[in-house]
């Protein structure tokens, strides 16, 4: 338990330093999607990695091993900092990759960025309550000292859990199927006619984001 929540402090700083990159720059969060999934990735690691070490104290432990509250933070892992950083990576990489100008369509990452957050987001929080009611309900006792709810009580409790983390799962595998379009489009050599994203920072004739003033000395 001692060294999980050692390992905190080495997992927030690596987050804290990726954000702090960003710092003076923020604006490039609203125009480029790309950069909005890193961001959103460290800040789903920085997340996971905070209830991580949480979960190793004895006292959370008791009442989430075993249940789905496991299952929501290792999504919450997998899906939101594993799985964000290799859409941006993947991103990134393609039109550079097969030469290509940009993104057959960077509206198409937007939309993507959207589904796999809320997704996430349905996913996981479905995961957590389910956990933290299956633990309770597995740890109630009656006045003579048996167990109040039967196993097949607590899988029928927890169906609307499970109905959203289904709804949740469908977002984000829409997002990843819009994805795989949009790659396989950028390598076909195509580009989509379409209004950048953050028209006031944009300068059409480079067609990319203008770039930041340098701040006054």
């Amino acid at each position: 338990m001692v060294f999980s929540v050692m390992l905190w402090m080495p997992s927030w700083g690596g987050m804290i330093n990726g954000l702090m990159t960003l710092n003076g720059a923020w604006d490039k969060v609203r125009t480029d999607p790309i950069i909005r999934l890193m961001v959103f990735a460290m800040a789903f690691y920085g997340m996971a990695t905070f209830e991580g070490p949480m979960l190793s104290i004895k006292a959370v432990n008791s009442l989430s091993h075993y249940t789905d509250w496991t299952i929501g933070h290792v999504h919450a892992g997998a899906l939101g900092w594993n799985g964000m950083i290799t859409f941006a990576a993947v991103y990134y990489l393609t039109p550079r990759l097969w030469n290509r100008e940009r993104m057959y369509s960077v509206r198409m990452i937007n939309w993507h960025f959207w589904l796999a957050t809320i997704g996430i987001v349905f996913y996981a929080a479905a995961m957590w309550v389910a956990g933290v009611m299956q633990g309770l309900m597995w740890r109630e006792y009656g006045a003579d000292g048996y167990l109040v709810n039967s196993f097949a009580e607590t899988v029928a409790a927890m169906h609307p859990m499970y109905v959203m983390r289904g709804f949740g799962g469908l977002l984000f595998l829409t997002g990843g199927l819009i994805m795989a379009y949009n790659v396989w489009q950028t390598i076909a050599g195509k580009l989509r006619d379409e209004e950048p994203l953050g028209q006031s920072n944009y300068d059409p004739a480079a067609d990319r984001p203008l770039p930041i003033a340098a701040p006054a000395a």
